[in-house]
């Protein structure tokens, strides 16, 4: 797993947003968007900020189409909007899961964060 600071200087260089990880069964990670992803494009729009791509994702109501960085190479993936599922207390028990990860990667993987 690449260390946190390195994707950060990685996202930069390609002038993308680094994707610290997804929710469990969300629809991100449904789609496979995960950990060290770089998104360089969101529904055709280049996203060189994390405000880029908020603007770029309202420009739908059915998903978004993500353009990503992965192992050097680009790939395009479509996450569907759904909504949550579950109750409010099990995604609030999610998130705070999701909240415990080290800084910088341990021997075992770290618990995704929310994208």
């Amino acid at each position: 797993m690449i260390p946190r600071e390195q994707l950060r200087q990685i996202a930069a260089i390609v002038r993308g947003v680094a994707v610290w990880g997804c929710l469990p069964r969300s629809s991100s990670a449904r789609a496979g968007v995960r950990y060290g992803d770089i998104v360089l494009g969101v529904n055709g729009m280049r996203t060189e900020t994390i405000h880029d791509y908020l603007r770029a994702r309202a420009l739908r109501t059915d998903g978004v189409e993500l353009r990503l960085l992965r192992g050097g190479a680009e790939l395009t993936l479509f996450v569907e909007f759904c909504p949550p599922s579950g109750a409010p207390e099990e995604l609030a028990a999610q998130l705070a899961e999701a909240r415990l990860i080290p800084a910088e990667p341990t021997s075992s993987p770290p618990k995704s964060i929310p994208s």
